[in-house]
């Protein structure tokens, strides 16, 4: 009897259970096929990212051609794989491109671009290098203030490293601008956690040289 029934449930659904297992098997292969079209977006961005790459570090000086070449690749890397690891991390470059083809205004928006994307360092230590990159343009435009608002977002990253390197470079700021009191009240801070630095004496001599 339960035989008889089983068969006439699924003459009687037939249609509906193809219908079903299709529609399962149309699941699986669109699941699949998503995971594998991110797998060749993003192996295919990683290409573009470092023929971009490898452009930036055969720069020497004399062929100015490279720096051209590797924003033109990184460019169509951003506007071809947009979205993925490699187009963020592509904003570093273009940073660096433009920091040394002199256009500080385009480097100082990709580097601020790359540090949105990764605010805190990874392994690689590229946002610290952001960081500084960004202060450096700055300095570089005597733009003081914008130097001195780098210098303060890096010190409120979690790494003591970077806040005493961060805080340091602040208060050299503020002594080139001749304001000696604003460094000092940045090197007392410093002073009040043990962690931030281990020479002691060093910053005691700092506040000394800016009293």
């Amino acid at each position: 009897m339960d035989k008889i029934d089983l068969e006439g449930f699924l003459i009687k659904n037939k249609l509906i259970l193809i219908g079903s297992l299709i529609f399962i098997i149309l699941i699986i292969g669109a699941v699949f096929g998503i995971r594998f079209y991110r797998y060749k977006l993003n192996r295919n961005a990683g290409r573009a990212l470092w023929k971009g790459v490898r452009l930036y570090m055969s720069y020497n000086g004399k062929n100015p051609e490279a720096l051209s070449e590797s924003v033109s690749y990184l460019k169509k890397l951003q506007s071809k794989y947009g979205g993925t690891d490699s187009a963020k991390i592509s904003n570093f470059y273009l940073g660096l491109d433009y920091m040394r083809m002199d256009r500080f205004k385009k480097a100082s928006a990709y580097l601020a671009d790359y540090t949105k994307a990764y605010p805190k360092p990874g392994a690689d230590n590229l946002t610290y290098l952001a960081y500084s990159n960004l202060a450096t343009v700055s300095m570089l435009q005597k733009n003081y203030k914008n130097a001195i608002s780098d210098f303060a977002a890096m010190s409120k990253i979690g790494d003591v490293k970077l806040q005493e390197y961060a805080m340091l470079e602040e208060a050299a700021v503020y002594t080139q601008i001749k304001k000696p009191q604003k460094a000092v009240a940045i090197y007392k801070t410093m002073l009040t956690d043990d962690a931030m630095t281990k020479d002691r004496g060093y910053i005691e001599n700092l506040i000394q040289l800016n009293s």
